[in-house]
């Protein structure tokens, strides 16, 4: 495994590129497309159940980014990824307005269309409020390290063996560490314990191997 992979550029921060890619600079934008359009491409595709489509909101969303980034409220990469997944959440209620004719005043997604997306996937639950504001209190309430884990686990999608080879800790404790900050988003946001399912119970107790 290679340990590189799974940081930002050691000589060029997070908080760096960010602050180049609000002053709209090229190099700095084209490394937040290229470290998270995986994740919006992801996150797109489990709601609308469709390649194409997902391509599309994918497209809108980093649109939207570029419009956007000069004003963004983040200061840190799980704080902007949250962000960003905020915009893609709001395309894909989009697609599914303008596929049903609704006004795009709609503030959720139709009761029998939500079921595209996977109610247990933890990206729901950083997606869970259209307030930027409420999303950064409840993020900010985590540890350094929940926050980590969240990041690597959850949003970027690397293994508990590597987060725990990043952070230094066991396969376990990291699973631990992402089930604790899950509970707690949920917790704090106020939103239903769906969102964390008993498989993920499961993990963060230890009693199911994971990868």
């Amino acid at each position: 495994m290679n340990e590189i992979r799974l940081t930002w550029p050691p000589a060029l921060p997070f908080s760096a590129v960010l602050s180049r890619a609000r002053a709209l600079d090229r190099q700095a934008i084209s490394l937040l497309y290229k470290r998270f359009l995986p994740v919006v491409y992801r996150y797109a595709l489990a709601r609308v159940g469709d390649s194409h489509t997902a391509e599309d909101v994918t497209s809108d969303t980093f649109f939207a980014m570029l419009e956007a980034i000069g004003s963004v409220q983040a200061n840190d990469e799980l704080g902007f990824a949250a962000w960003l997944l905020g915009i893609a959440r709001n395309k894909a209620l989009m697609h599914f307005r303008r596929a049903r004719g609704q006004p795009d005043t709609i503030s959720e997604f139709p009761e029998h269309l939500e079921p595209v997306a996977e109610r247990d996937d933890p990206l729901h639950i950083l997606t869970a409020r259209e307030s930027w504001g409420e999303i950064a209190v409840a993020l900010n309430r985590l540890t350094e390290e929940q926050r980590n884990v969240v990041l690597y686990r959850c949003v970027l999608g690397y293994s508990a063996d590597e987060v725990g080879h990043l952070l230094g800790k066991q396969a376990g404790t990291i699973r631990a560490l992402q089930f604790r900050a899950l509970a707690s988003l949920a917790q704090y946001l106020g939103i239903e314990e769906r969102g964390i399912s008993a498989r993920e119970r499961r993990r963060g107790q230890g009693h199911e191997p994971r990868r």
